[in-house]
């Protein structure tokens, strides 16, 4: 169980609060790198897709298939990314190491919590199934708190330094 915790501690806690703070002290200049962007996208893209496509083709149900897709496609960029980047390359990894974990948990996760919801879904009016994906995405704290950081970032706002310590306190901790 202690495993169990530690997982829960890290994604609606630790990492929530990494991810946030990085996107609220990053400038949109240090995000802006398409090449690396495009090439990463593609990258989990063809390895979601094709495992997504492999699997339904073998009868899997469309949640069951768009979980092993996300087994399969997800870089573990977030648990093992920060650290690692950190000892080989220093501060110079946080940059890219976000970007790669902003695009896993906004564009990744969201790909598969739509697909595994409207997999899970009785509800068929598109309206109501759409309503309720969204409220799913809504409570997804690795998809809100990049999300809010970029507001933060893009309205320049600074945040009191009592914030700024219980943030990187937490975000050293993922």
């Amino acid at each position: 169980t202690a495993a169990s915790e530690l997982n829960r501690f890290v994604v609606w806690l630790a990492l929530p609060a990494l991810l946030f703070d990085t996107m609220a002290h990053s400038t949109w200049h240090q995000l802006d790198q398409p090449g690396f962007v495009a090439t990463f996208s593609l990258a989990c893209a063809v390895v979601f897709l094709g495992v997504l496509a492999v699997r339904i083709v073998q009868g899997r149900h469309l949640a069951d298939a768009s979980v092993d897709a996300i087994a399969a496609s997800y870089p573990n960029t977030g648990y093992i990314g920060f650290p690692l980047g950190m000892i080989v390359f220093g501060n110079a990894s946080l940059t890219p190491t976000t970007i790669a974990t902003i695009i896993v948990a906004c564009v990744l996760f969201a790909l598969a919590i739509v697909l595994i919801e409207t997999g899970l879904q009785t509800e068929r009016a598109p309206h109501k199934l759409g309503f309720k994906v969204l409220r799913s995405l809504a409570r997804n704290p690795l998809i809100v708190s990049p999300i809010a950081g970029a507001l933060v970032a893009s309205a320049h706002w600074t945040l009191p330094h009592s914030v700024e310590t219980f943030l990187k306190l937490l975000g050293g901790a993922a």
